[in-house]
């Protein structure tokens, strides 16, 4: 996280009512309307959360999202790698390399799966599971310093907020979906009508 970064306070006044962050040196930055845009706080908190959460697990090579993959395979023993890359919102080469990254750590295995031996199930390995219980003890330990700036109720209604948050669909989806649900007719859709003229066109070539 940039240094000069802190918590965002909003001024207003008759010269200005754009929001300002507080600053640690000399030098003025003025950030505009970020402190205001939901996307930019929440990258300023996870650059703050990863902070503490390398200087706890750095050394292991276990980082936020190889522990995000862990508990998932202990938690559903022979899930296959598709779909541990599903479940965490990553793409299948994604997936791999942490399955890979994983394995070469001693602490997850891949076995056949006895009824497709076209697929793989993953699972902790023996020294996976004894150092889960370490991993789990520090990221326990992280979570509870990283939120002591907030009281038991602050941190009650972040929990509520952020579920609802990253539960809801994107904007864009939303209208993506809709937009392709009012195009049910070929003719309302560009592409699919240029598609269908061109085959058209096509059809009166092959017969002149």
């Amino acid at each position: 996280m940039p240094a000069a970064l802190r918590s965002p306070s909003i001024r207003t006044g008759a010269k200005s009512e754009r929001p300002k962050l507080e600053r640690r040196t000399a030098s003025a930055v003025d950030y505009g309307t970020l402190p205001n845009h939901v996307g930019y706080l929440l990258r300023l908190a996870q650059l703050r959360v990863w902070e503490d959460f390398y200087g706890r697990m750095g050394e292991t090579g276990v980082s936020p999202a190889l522990f995000s993959a862990l508990m998932l395979v202990r938690s559903n023993p022979g899930i296959q790698q598709s779909r541990l890359g599903e479940a965490l919102g990553v793409a299948r080469s994604g997936a791999m390399t942490m399955t890979d990254r994983l394995e070469r750590l001693g602490l997850v295995e891949r076995r056949a799966d006895p009824n497709d031996r076209r697929a793989y199930g993953l699972f902790l390995t023996a020294d996976g599971e004894r150092r889960m219980a370490e991993f789990v003890g520090r990221v326990q330990q992280h979570d509870m310093l990283i939120n002591k700036v907030l009281s038991a109720d602050e941190h009650r209604t972040l929990m509520q907020l952020l579920h609802k948050f990253v539960a809801a669909p994107t904007p864009i989806a939303e209208e993506r979906r809709e937009l392709a649900a009012g195009r049910s007719d070929p003719d309302d859709d560009p592409v699919a009508s240029r598609t269908k003229r061109a085959a058209s066109a096509g059809r009166r070539a092959s017969v002149s």
